[in-house]
């Protein structure tokens, strides 16, 4: 019995892998390459009308509080007034994309989120509220353990 497991020891011992084939070393080194930070379809879209809702935002009030040569100086004070009231940071979606080599030669795993981060000011005396929506993509690098 024991020179039968031996035969099959040696026998074990003298098979070579076979070599991998070409695609899969590109596929591998694709998957393995850093990649570029790109913001998909929706997220482009959302930039231009993020930023137009800032400046409307920004200059509408401006001009609101811009003063006409009859008004005086305690009468500025009493122009629009925005506070910060709720911030909410909205999970859009997650994707894991797949296992990356770290420069210290440790595997991790490349997880990509996109979240939409909502601010909300409003002013106490006129009740007047203004929402910002702006998207934003995190890449986080998690270590493996294999344990």
């Amino acid at each position: 019995m024991d020179d039968d497991f031996q035969d099959l020891e040696a026998e074990l011992g003298r098979l070579r892998p076979a070599a991998p084939r070409s695609h899969l070393l590109a596929r591998i080194e694709c998957d393995v390459a850093p990649r570029r930070l790109v913001l998909r379809g929706w997220l482009w879209a959302a930039m231009p009308a993020a930023a137009a809702l800032v400046a409307a935002a920004v200059f509408g009030v401006r001009w609101a509080t811009r003063p006409s040569p009859e008004v005086s100086a305690p009468q500025l004070a009493a122009g629009p007034v925005l506070k910060p009231v709720t911030v909410r940071d909205i999970l859009v979606s997650t994707r894991d994309e797949g296992y990356v080599m770290l420069a210290d030669g440790w595997p991790a795993r490349r997880m990509r989120e996109a979240h939409l981060d909502t601010i909300v000011w409003k002013d106490p005396r006129s009740a007047a509220s203004l929402q910002w929506s702006v998207p934003r993509e995190e890449i986080r690098i998690v270590p493996v353990s294999f344990q």
